[in-house]
């Protein structure tokens, strides 16, 4: 009853990473677009942010409870994200500034935590996770100091896009992660019908 009990948490916090990370992936899926004619209405993001930043509460008690400093930074990490990306009124620059900062800082140590600690897929994904965090953190600096009205456009499409694929592809990576201890009881539930199937 007792591992039950946890492996349903497992998944309710694994399930939280999810959604936890999709917000601020599907930031970046909207930077990666932002030079075509399709967007997103600002209600469709406030709800993305709000629904990302409640998850993300709920992960970092979860990770808070378990003591995973881990999942508790990247947690913070997307609550800061949610908090940038909502409508905070008379919120300063220099508020958004920190907001975002923090948010990259975090993505960027999370995903070098995962790979010290992981093995295999896993290490691998961290990395990737780090290096593309990286990159979000590192563009969004030349985004905002390497453009100027005498830029060629050409310029300001690449500054553009690579802090939104760098964002993308983190949280992305992100959500693979957590989707992992989602997807194991069905791989439990396929070996255990191939196992009793009578024709095979």
């Amino acid at each position: 009853m007792g591992s039950m009990t946890t492996n349903r948490q497992e998944q309710w916090t694994a399930l939280a990473g999810v959604v936890v990370a999709l917000a601020p992936a599907l930031s970046g899926v909207v930077g990666l677009v932002l030079l075509t004619d399709w967007y997103l209405e600002p209600p469709v993001l406030i709800v993305a942010a709000v629904i990302g930043g409640v998850a993300a509460v709920l992960l970092a008690l979860a990770a808070h409870r378990r003591h995973d400093r881990v999942t508790l930074g990247f947690a913070v990490s997307v609550l800061c994200f949610a908090l940038w990306w909502l409508p905070l009124g008379g919120a300063s620059f220099a508020v958004s500034s920190i907001l975002t900062l923090a948010s990259q800082a975090l993505a960027v140590a999370f995903g070098v935590m995962v790979a010290r600690r992981g093995r295999g897929a896993s290490r691998v994904a961290g990395w990737v996770i780090a290096v593309a965090a990286a990159v979000w953190l590192v563009g969004g600096f030349t985004l905002w100091f390497g453009t100027s009205p005498s830029a060629p456009q050409g310029l300001v499409d690449v500054l553009v896009t690579l802090p939104a694929a760098g964002q993308a592809v983190a949280f992305l990576t992100a959500a693979l992660l957590f989707v992992v201890p989602l997807l194991r009881p069905v791989g439990t539930g396929a070996r255990y019908l191939w196992s009793t199937a009578e024709v095979r």
